[in-house]
């Protein structure tokens, strides 16, 4: 199978990826060969395996965080307005 994005190094050493359905050129914000290609090669591997992505995604985030998967928008929601300091937009208004 083609693949979908080309990775190449401009003049200035960062590294780009090429579209080549789009022909569209986007910055992998890297001068690191190697973080190039792991990005490239996610990239492919995203569009060859669409429907596996989410699951990926889900093993990254539980590995990182294990308690993803048990939390509610709740937790979320105190968290956010913790780290703000502030009452939301909502809080303010009166009768809500």
């Amino acid at each position: 199978m083609k693949q979908r994005y080309k990775l190449f190094r401009r003049g200035n050493g960062v590294y780009y990826s090429l579209d080549t359905e789009r022909n569209k050129q986007t910055s992998l914000a890297t001068r690191d060969v190697q973080d190039a290609q792991r990005l490239i090669h996610a990239k492919n591997e995203a569009c060859r395996q669409p429907a596996i992505n989410l699951q990926i995604a889900r093993a990254y985030l539980t590995a990182s965080d294990p308690q993803i998967a048990t939390r509610k928008w709740q937790f979320v929601m105190d968290e956010t307005r913790a780290d703000t300091g502030t009452l939301g937009a909502c809080d303010e208004r009166p009768g809500v």
